[in-house]
């Protein structure tokens, strides 16, 4: 008998964002002036009182050994009043587990809720690791559409695709990821009423503290009736700019609580606890994500009205950290084969990293992360690129 290695779709998955980035790194150490909006890292700094706490956590041994597989009771504790405070919840610590970021959350959910040939079923576009956390489980895979121009959930491509008899998990991401749609109440309350208590909904609520333009409400504060099946992910990455601090957490149903305390305590043992105790200071002040997001909101306008009638179709975002340009009228008038031609084809001509659609389910689009300091030189560059 061979050795075996699970078979994955390497093509399809190889994450381009990271391609792009490495080769707009190769150009610049050639001395060529690149931008690159590619990775959705803010340059923002960590707010001052949050690195202070981490400075002083660093030195101090009762903390610096602490092991809490479900996170430490204080941030647990704290997460859960943000939540109460922020979005009306009624949302107890005992709920909430704390991880190295939200994938391993994803990925340890699916595993533990999803029979191998069950299906999941995700919204199109999609963030990537929905995907590759679903083909890890053998999972069926299916979508739902959102609407590019009006970037509404399509709820007749959510009716055909959902099965009450075969679809394990449901992914809901507000503001989403890649094209910034925020998915409204009446939506999330309608996709509940649909599926009826019979799979879990994972909402994925990453970017919630980067609404532009509407007030952010968690389905967690609606109706006491699917609390039992609604589960959401959110993290310290994004608005609150830690990227690279991994800290995520999941808040989980109570009969999920144990089996998910397990799988941690076997596969995590512990999220660093310096970086546990920053994520606590950083939920006592809302400014840093407030700034974030004003920046963020002017840039995302800024593109819209400078791309738009310049050769791509830029799609109005209304949160997050990225915005998507629907580029296939262009890409079939330069007889390209897809974005990821077209990204390496603007990275080499006018020094912009761009991110390939088909790294979301649009291979005919690209999207740019609002996070570089020289965005808008990187969007007046695109214009020439597209007007040339």
């Amino acid at each position: 008998m061979g050795l075996y290695v699970k078979p994955l779709p390497i093509s399809r998955l190889e994450f381009q964002m990271f391609v792009l980035d490495e080769l707009a790194d190769e150009l610049l150490k050639k001395g060529k002036d690149v931008i690159k909006i590619t990775i959705g890292i803010t340059k923002l700094k960590v707010p001052e009182n949050v690195l202070n706490v981490m400075s002083g956590t660093v030195h101090d041994d009762s903390k610096t050994h602490l092991v809490y597989p479900q996170g430490v009771p204080e941030l647990r504790e704290a997460i859960a009043d943000y939540y109460n405070t922020q979005f009306k919840t009624d949302v107890s610590m005992d709920n909430v587990v704390v991880n190295a970021g939200t994938s391993a959350i994803f990925r340890n959910t699916f595993q533990l809720l999803c029979k191998p040939g069950q299906e999941i079923l995700l919204p199109k576009p999609y963030y990537c690791l929905y995907l590759l956390s679903a083909i890890l489980v053998d999972a069926k895979i299916t979508y739902y559409e959102i609407d590019y121009k009006t970037k509404r959930i399509n709820f007749d491509s959510f009716k055909k695709a959902y099965n009450p008899d075969s679809t394990a998990i449901v992914v809901l991401n507000s503001p989403g990821n890649p094209i910034g749609n925020f998915v409204t109440k009446d939506e999330v309350m309608e996709m509940y009423s649909i599926v009826d208590g019979r799979s879990y909904i994972v909402n994925d609520e990453i970017y919630n503290n980067v609404c532009f333009y509407d007030k952010f409400e968690c389905p967690l504060s609606y109706d006491d009736k699917y609390k039992d099946v609604t589960i959401v992910t959110n993290g310290f990455s994004k608005g609150f700019r830690m990227y690279t601090k991994r800290v995520g957490y999941g808040i989980i149903p109570d009969h999920l609580i144990m089996p998910m305390r397990i799988i941690q305590q076997h596969t995590l043992l512990t999220a660093d606890p310096v970086n546990q105790y920053g994520m606590i200071e950083a939920l006592q002040s809302l400014d840093a994500p407030e700034e974030l997001k004003c920046i963020f909101r002017d840039r995302a306008e800024y593109t819209y009205n400078t791309l738009t009638g310049s050769g791509c179709n830029p799609i109005k975002s209304d949160g997050g950290f990225y915005i998507v340009l629907d580029c296939e009228d262009w890409i079939k008038k330069k007889n390209m084969s897809d974005s990821k031609e077209l990204a390496v084809d603007i990275l080499e001509k006018v020094y912009v990293g761009t991110v390939p659609g088909t790294d979301f389910g649009i291979p005919l689009g690209l999207r740019l992360s609002f996070c570089d300091p020289r965005y808008i030189e990187a969007i007046d560059r695109l214009k020439d690129y597209f007007t040339s």
